[in-house]
């Protein structure tokens, strides 16, 4: 009742309010919230589902009695359960239990639940392909009889066996006989991570997805290359995009100070305020224009992509934090070539913070095209 009444109070549409009516009008005729009719009852239960926190808050709330039990397998309201505050585990070892939450809202159309079951499911896959490799090593070369090795060998292969049997409601397996097509397949949750993953997600789940690809297709498989390349350049433009993005946005801020630096200036009658220094601006410039050319490179296959953040924004942040230190000066600097004005620097700021913002939009967009190809080969790979 505290769980469904909270969450109620912070919804502001016309049927919380009117549900949180029915509330109070119980609380002064002493009644229980479970006198309330059927169809009460079963909006209390949608507003607690469609929470930030819907997932733990449904599981408290039909965990407190029989009469919320009842509708655990509503639809409508497995729909409409938010998952978006739940995280996929560090410690994920295994597909979460069939008959669990997850699986129901899934299978109840929730993409929320969807998604969060793809992520699982990638995970899951990347450990099965790993354990089949060396599974069929030990087959291959171990012949070493020793204790250890055969309690070793036996690990491996339960660990695959126990991998195989918990993705058998997803995929077909390749240690347990064929079952029916499964009404949610894996390939139908991987594509819906693929078309909403974000740009955190996409970075990510890098790795797990080219193991997916590897496991279903095989790395001489048609098409394999094709979805290998569209998700390397869909990291590389997720990462190059959001340093572009950080990148503006410290422009934003340097420009703020040095306007601020300049008003004070024009106040005090003095030259005090922020400092250019060409040779640091000359030396960030080819650092930068460094790391695009390795960008490229890596786009364009003529060098190894291995997941490594590009940091372009860690090297822009060496020159504003120089920048920063010198916006204390008071005294009187010197005309002098090496210096500029803080409407300069606002100037310089300005038009940078312009350039990384196109340049951001024009990752952003590279994403969107290398995604579309994704899809396209995909939906020919699992029609």
């Amino acid at each position: 009742m505290l769980v469904a009444e909270k969450v109620i109070m912070g919804k502001d549409s016309s049927k919380s309010k009117m549900v949180l009516f029915i509330v109070q009008i119980m609380k002064r005729r002493q009644l229980t919230i479970t006198d309330l009719h059927f169809d009460v009852l079963k909006l209390i239960i949608v507003l607690v589902a469609s929470s930030p926190n819907g997932a733990a808050d449904l599981a408290r709330t039909l965990s407190v009695s029989r009469v919320f039990m009842a509708f655990a397998g509503d639809r409508d309201i497995l729909r409409v359960v938010v998952f978006d505050n739940l995280k996929l585990p560090k410690q994920f070892q295994s597909l979460p239990n069939v008959k669990g939450l997850i699986h129901s809202c899934a299978h109840a159309g929730n993409v929320s639940a969807q998604y969060l079951l793809a992520k699982a499911l990638l995970v899951s896959t990347s450990r099965l392909l790993s354990r089949e490799k060396e599974y069929a090593w030990l087959q291959a070369v171990s012949r070493c009889l020793c204790a250890d090795c055969r309690a070793y060998s036996r690990w491996v292969a339960e660990e695959y066996t126990s991998l195989s049997s918990s993705m058998v409601h997803f995929l077909c397996s390749r240690v347990i006989p064929p079952v029916p097509r499964p009404s949610l397949p894996h390939f139908t949750l991987v594509r819906l991570f693929l078309e909403k993953c974000s740009n955190d997600d996409i970075l990510k789940m890098r790795l797990h997805l080219n193991h997916y690809f590897e496991y279903f297709v095989g790395l001489g498989g048609a098409g394999y290359l094709v979805l290998y390349n569209c998700i390397k350049k869909m990291c590389i433009y997720s990462d190059a995009g959001q340093c572009f993005e950080r990148m503006t946005k410290s422009c934003m801020e340097m420009k703020a100070k040095a306007e601020s630096s300049a008003k004070s200036s024009e106040e005090e009658g003095t030259k005090r305020g922020i400092i250019a220094v060409h040779s640091r601006m000359i030396e960030w410039s080819r650092e930068c224009s460094k790391r695009q050319r390795e960008m490229e490179s890596m786009l364009r296959g003529r060098r190894e992509y291995d997941g490594e953040p590009l940091e372009f924004d860690k090297i822009f942040a060496d020159l504003t934090k120089e920048f920063e230190t010198t916006t204390l000066l008071k005294e009187e600097c010197p005309d002098h070539i090496w210096y500029k004005s803080p409407h300069a620097v606002a100037t310089i700021f300005t038009r940078l913070g312009a350039m990384f913002k196109e340049n951001s939009s024009v990752s952003f967009k590279n994403i969107e095209i290398n995604r579309g190809f994704a899809l396209s080969m995909f939906d020919q790979l699992f029609p």
